[in-house]
């Protein structure tokens, strides 16, 4: 995205980083599926804390929570709803909290709306503690995988390789 969000939940590097998520060189957790997700209901059930309203969370979520408190400061107490009719807004958040609502109502529902799911098999994987750094192609010829397996399987590593450690990854 133009503000370099990433993952799933399209985070950005400064707020990923303040839900415990880790973003350098090496590693980009916001691309870690499971720990995103924490850190993204974490920040939405935030900016429900702070803005007391649902769609604005939403809306401060796209926009960033910084926007919509200065629109509430310099126009005053209002809800998502006014703040899209007098296009205080991006159109990208005008239009992404009803993505949203839409995507709730469809979920709930699939085959009002012409969706016919069959739903996957769980994926079937290990997890492996590994205490070196290593390139992801000598795990994988070690782990009798495929390179692109392993490397589908952990998004979160940019470079390819095991991050330099600390502690067991």
């Amino acid at each position: 995205s133009r503000a370099h969000a990433a993952g799933v939940w399209q985070s950005i590097a400064g707020t990923a980083r303040m839900y415990d998520l880790k973003v350098d060189w090496w590693i980009d957790e916001r691309r870690y599926v499971e720990l995103a997700t924490v850190a993204a209901a974490r920040h939405l059930r935030d900016l429900h804390g702070r803005l007391g309203d649902w769609f604005l969370a939403l809306a401060a979520y796209n926009a960033g929570p910084g926007r919509v408190a200065r629109y509430l400061r310099r126009y005053g107490e209002m809800d998502y709803w006014t703040m899209v009719s007098r296009r205080l807004l991006p159109r990208d958040t005008r239009n992404y909290v009803p993505a949203i609502l839409a995507a709730i109502i469809i979920y709930k529902n699939p085959e009002e709306y012409g969706f016919y799911v069959t739903q996957d098999e769980p994926l079937v994987s290990e997890s492996v503690s590994v205490e070196h750094q290593y390139d992801l192609r000598v795990l994988a010829e070690e782990l009798g995988l495929e390179e692109r397996v392993l490397k589908e399987l952990n998004p979160e590593l940019r470079r390819g390789i095991i991050p330099p450690l600390t502690r067991p990854y």
